[in-house]
């Protein structure tokens, strides 16, 4: 089992709980958002009422330019409050992965302690262990095909993936039409057919979650 062996992982590390957080790239303005956690119950209840998602430093992929994340003063510069909670319910010490799956979804690992003590694991150590346990996790999660991984479901056929390709580079439907030598009507029954299957106001929000999950 998957989340047995990162909590072996983590203890082994010294660390004493466990998240594993991925984000889908879509809905772009309320993506999916799945975790799978050992922290303190009242801690994931704070955090969720709080909305710390939208602030949370470890789930902002721009800030893994250099690698891992340790908690810190400065990593949590902006979002002090959440920080300040963080470890009045015991999460003192952390560390924070971040990779990216097959369908463009960001996965974030984390390890935390409620103890200040310093760990027997050098930095490196625990970055390259932290860094191969997110991928193999995630890897696993994605051949077991967990709930947790899989992004909404879009499938197209191949027709559709044509015209969607053509539809975001900004074709319009007699263009795609002349391009692929079908007729127009044909190519705005496929739009619009798309559009029903997936719920879509318009044609280029599903050509975006298309790309934006690497489906064309």
């Amino acid at each position: 089992d998957v989340y047995t062996e990162l909590q072996y992982q983590t203890q082994r590390l010294e660390f004493d709980y466990y998240a594993l957080c991925v984000r889908h790239p879509v809905p772009f303005t309320r993506p999916k958002i799945s975790l799978r956690t050992t922290y303190p119950p009242a801690w994931v209840t704070h955090y969720q009422s709080e909305n710390y998602f939208a602030i949370d430093p470890v789930l902002k992929p721009e800030n893994f330019r250099q690698g891992h994340l340790h908690w810190d003063d400065v990593l949590f510069h902006e979002a002090q409050a959440m920080w300040d909670a963080a470890q009045r319910f015991g999460l003192r010490r952390g560390v924070t992965q971040c990779v990216m799956l097959p369908n463009r979804a960001l996965g974030f690992l984390s390890f935390s302690r409620s103890s200040l003590r310093c760990s027997s694991f050098t930095y490196d150590e625990v970055e390259l262990r932290l860094q191969l346990l997110a991928r193999e996790s995630l890897s696993a999660l994605t051949r077991f095909e967990d709930d947790m991984v899989m992004a909404p479901e879009m499938r197209f056929s191949k027709r559709e993936k044509e015209i969607l390709k053509w539809t975001a580079e900004g074709k319009t439907s007699s263009e795609i039409a002349i391009i692929l030598s079908i007729s127009e009507n044909t190519v705005n029954f496929h739009q619009k057919n798309m559009q029903k299957k997936f719920n879509a106001p318009n044609k280029t929000q599903i050509a975006c979650y298309a790309a934006a999950t690497g489906l064309i």
